[in-house]
């Protein structure tokens, strides 16, 4: 038996160095978020080339109907143990980063990505943020106030400006007035 339980959240149990292994996780969120969305029924495909500033491409629909497609650039983000997803792009965490004093960050908006998909490395859930939501953010939102937005599958079966609207709605009134957003 293995001094280990073995949960699917595990991470680096062979002690990989921390800034490799902060690079390989990222890769691994992607592929999940791809498997999970693929599970669900969504067609899903992965870029060839890295370092852009989206990760992935996914056929959403702007009905329940599923007749009109709508195609949207995926930038998934790890949520690590602080709780918040970060907006940011420019950045290289691994092994491989090299910082010259922010020169390259710059934050997401609709020109660069449609979506950002938050995945929480111990539950692996997954945080579906309409880009267009974090125009009026900061660099980071903490996941205890986008839980309207957790596993929210209804997002891709409605992205409209109608739905999307009422949704970015929900959770600015419920941060406003300190409600949990469940």
């Amino acid at each position: 038996m293995s001094k280990y339980e073995k949960k699917i959240t595990d991470l680096n149990i062979i002690g990989r160095d921390p800034g490799k292994h902060a690079a390989l996780l990222g890769d691994a969120h992607e592929l999940i978020v791809a498997g999970i969305l693929i599970r669900l029924g969504f067609e899903v495909g992965q870029l060839s080339a890295k370092g852009g500033a989206y990760d992935l491409w996914v056929i959403a629909f702007s009905d329940p109907s599923l007749k009109e497609i709508r195609p949207l650039r995926v930038q998934v983000k790890t949520i690590s143990k602080g709780k918040s997803v970060k907006f940011i792009g420019g950045v290289r965490a691994g092994i491989d980063r090299e910082y010259k004093s922010e020169v390259k960050k710059y934050k997401y908006t609709t020109e660069h990505n449609d979506m950002i998909v938050g995945v929480d490395v111990e539950t692996l859930d997954l945080y579906l943020i309409p880009t267009r939501f974090i125009a009026k953010w900061g660099e980071s939102k903490s996941i205890s106030k986008l839980q309207l937005l957790k596993n929210n599958w209804d997002i891709l079966l409605n992205w409209n400006d109608e739905f999307l609207n009422d949704l970015e709605k929900k959770i600015l009134s419920r941060s406003r007035y300190g409600r949990p957003n469940f």
